[in-house]
């Protein structure tokens, strides 16, 4: 189980029973002069905050397991992305029905609202974006999102895997539509560094000297072979 859902999920519950029982701790609300605050439906906003973000938490942690037993593991992933973009949106601009103040900043909050999702969709994109195998006489450097160079030196052993342990927590890392790059523990291997393209094998298992170990694999197969076979052949030369 991704415990980065449940952990997340918790925290929105958590912060909508905050937000009622202190809605001072409101954003824009907080910064308001005393005459301004007295034109705000506190209780009512504080009591559709707090279901939005109970709804928010309550969604991220049943779409998760929902859509994992249903057998779509890349919406099941997604919901923390899905549920906090689209809630969000929905909860800033529904608040505004509960403040009876002249609006000035209207324009504002639609454009931190598309700043948001640029800058959601930039990360998604870079995180897609295929790391490249660069194999130098002394190491090998893999580019992109996580990417991390590897001294042959510091390498242990190297193998070519039709099946990789299983993934038990996500630790640091991006995972969508397949593509898993970042720090996630392992079963039986603890903490490792992923760059996988694909849930299809094969997979390269790099095992450091010092114990950790990393797995890579790229959409194409023939290139995951190639960079083992060129990865083998200068560590044994």
């Amino acid at each position: 189980m991704d415990i980065l859902n449940l952990v997340i999920g918790l925290f929105l519950i958590g912060i909508g029973f905050l937000v009622k029982v202190a809605p001072d701790l409101i954003a824009g609300y907080n910064t308001m002069p005393e005459e301004k605050k007295r034109k705000v439906d506190v209780k009512a906003l504080s009591t559709f905050l707090r279901n939005g973000f109970i709804a928010m938490g309550a969604s991220i942690i049943a779409g998760y397991f929902l859509f994992k037993w249903l057998g779509f593991p890349l919406i099941a992933n997604s919901m923390i992305l899905i549920v906090t973009l689209l809630g969000s949106t929905i909860l800033v601009i529904r608040a505004q029905r509960f403040d009876r103040n002249k609006r000035k900043n209207t324009k504002m909050i639609y454009i931190i609202l598309a700043s948001a999702f640029i800058f959601v969709a930039a990360i998604t994109t870079f995180g897609l974006i295929p790391a490249k195998a660069h194999i130098e006489d002394d190491s090998v450097r893999f580019s992109g999102m996580y990417g991390l160079e590897i001294n042959y030196a510091d390498i242990g052993k190297v193998i070519l895997a039709d099946s990789m342990p299983p993934i038990l927590m996500r630790a640091n890392g991006f995972s969508f539509a397949g593509v898993h790059k970042g720090y996630y523990d392992l079963e039986g291997y603890g903490r490792s560094r992923l760059l996988l393209h694909t849930n299809r094998s094969p997979f390269i298992i790099i095992t450091k000297k010092s114990g950790g170990i990393t797995v890579v694999n790229f959409r194409d197969r023939n290139e995951t072979e190639t960079t083992y076979n060129s990865i083998r052949t200068l560590l044994h030369r």
